[in-house]
């Protein structure tokens, strides 16, 4: 599943769901979709089941069930512990309102007589999509014809 948010502003409904959208809670649900989405597709992509996971998390299939419909609150400890399940680290990183963010670049340094890892992460503006255009608007006389 993909989860795609467009903001355009063509009519009254366009404007009460983008408003809608603003709201804490409706943010929170975005999140939250969006993180168990990503914990899906690495489940997928390892080949771990439910189950496996479940025990992996060292928890029962039911947890595991509540975690991935969404129906329970998603702590950084549940995180943490699903991420590490699949073979992946929970990253996070707070963006000014209004713009989006990308990793960048990654590398390890010595600091404080410990390793630790330095990532930079740079704010860009969230563009909205243009609209589609049309390039050719007549109809075919003939499909081999105009194939060619």
């Amino acid at each position: 599943m993909k989860i795609t948010r467009i903001k355009t502003k063509n009519n009254a409904l366009q404007d009460a769901v983008a408003r809608a959208m603003d709201s804490v809670e409706a943010q929170v649900e975005y999140r939250k979709l969006a993180v168990v989405e990503e914990l899906l597709q690495f489940m997928k992509r390892e080949g771990i089941s439910r189950s496996e996971l479940a025990a992996r998390m060292g928890v029962g299939p039911s947890r595991i069930t509540a975690m991935l419909n969404g129906s329970n609150n998603l702590t950084i400890e549940t995180l943490v512990r699903a991420g590490r399940a699949v073979g992946a680290d929970l990253q996070q990183a707070f963006v000014p309102r209004g713009q989006t963010g990308h990793w960048i670049a990654s590398s390890r340094v010595r600091s404080g007589g410990g390793n630790s890892l330095v990532v930079d992460f740079v704010p860009r503006a969230v563009a909205p999509a243009p609209a589609p255009q049309l390039s050719n608007t007549q109809t075919a006389e003939r499909d081999a014809e105009d194939a060619a």
